[in-house]
């Protein structure tokens, strides 16, 4: 059999790299895609539409919006890993990509098949409860937990999803009663929670604010890393003692693994000063999110695999299902 030429072969590779810098160099030169695996509407819809808007103007290129809910945040995800990898195919990743792979069968890595661009924002959430349980704080509610058993449910809106997670690592750390209730998103399960079927609720803060100025629920602390300038007596989960028991609900721009470096830059950097212009933050802050102080991709990916394993050592001990 005839070898192939080495000079040739040399050749060919080197015109394959200097394509690849070329193209990265143009980029961007078409239209873009960002997925959204959640229904239209909701926070994550919400938090890329008002990255993209302004990452649109930055780039010189229209950024579509598609969402793609389905099979609990794989559907967009998977489309993503059979995505060519040059940049204009994105999606807004959350703790699901991390969670959802020890609850079901996806057909991607989660860690080896993304590269992550930014962290555009982290969500801020409420534990809250129906003001018939006699309790004012933490402390009080896991020690009424542990004295009551079968008295505390919780609202889920979905296996995997933030706020299980946020209850059942509390659950999990301090060892007291308390069950979950499904629902299909938090929506239906809110008329539950307000008129005591339901005692406790963890829910975004923009909701729990509402139902708390009112009196309808009462907050017990806060997920963040700061207290809520609308709640400024409820403490955070760090300053209740119950740090270690925090989940961080994010939200990070993502693209195919091998995505040349040179374009998750420019995408880094737009993404950055999109985050810089004030009704981008006006925007995410209505939306009850925060934004984080800036991370490279290098200490996103490292975030990524320590909740990787944190949570797969959660849903594990906690007997925690996919969906049915």
């Amino acid at each position: 059999m005839r070898q192939p030429n080495r000079r040739a072969v040399l050749g060919a590779a080197a015109a394959v790299a200097l394509s690849r810098e070329t193209s990265a160099q143009a980029f961007p030169n078409k239209p873009m895609r960002f997925l959204v695996p959640y229904p239209v509407g909701g926070i994550v819809d919400i938090v890329t539409r008002a990255l993209a808007d302004p990452m649109q103007a930055d780039l010189g290129q229209p950024v579509v919006v598609e969402p793609r809910p389905g099979g609990n945040s794989t559907l967009a995800t998977a489309l993503i890993a059979q995505a060519p990898a040059d940049g204009y195919n994105w999606v807004m990743a959350t703790i699901s990509h991390v969670v959802v792979p020890h609850l079901q069968s996806v057909p991607y890595d989660a860690l080896g098949d993304f590269q992550p661009v930014a962290l555009v924002a982290v969500a801020t959430s409420v534990a809250t409860v129906n003001p018939a349980v006699p309790v004012k704080t933490l402390k009080e509610l896991v020690e009424y937990g542990r004295a009551n058993p079968g008295k505390l449910n919780y609202l889920n809106p979905g296996n995997g999803s933030s706020i299980h997670l946020s209850a059942e690592l509390l659950k999990n750390q301090y060892k007291f009663d308390m069950t979950s209730v499904p629902y299909r998103g938090i929506p239906p399960g809110m008329p539950d929670l307000l008129e005591g079927r339901l005692q406790v609720g963890l829910l975004p803060g923009p909701l729990a604010i509402q139902h708390v100025q009112s009196g309808k629920l009462r907050a017990l602390a806060v997920l963040a890393d700061k207290r809520l300038a609308t709640l400024p007596d409820v403490p955070t989960f760090a300053e209740a003692g119950f740090g270690d028991a925090q989940v961080m609900s994010w939200y990070v721009i993502a693209v195919r693994a091998g995505t040349p470096q040179p374009v998750v830059g420019r995408l880094h950097g737009s993404a950055m000063k999109a985050l810089a212009e004030a009704e981008t933050r006006d925007r995410l802050a209505k939306a009850g999110c925060e934004i984080p102080a800036p991370r490279s991709s290098a200490d996103i990916l490292a975030m990524w695999k320590a909740d990787y394993a944190r949570y797969g050592k959660l849903v594990k001990e906690a007997g925690i299902k996919g969906e049915s």
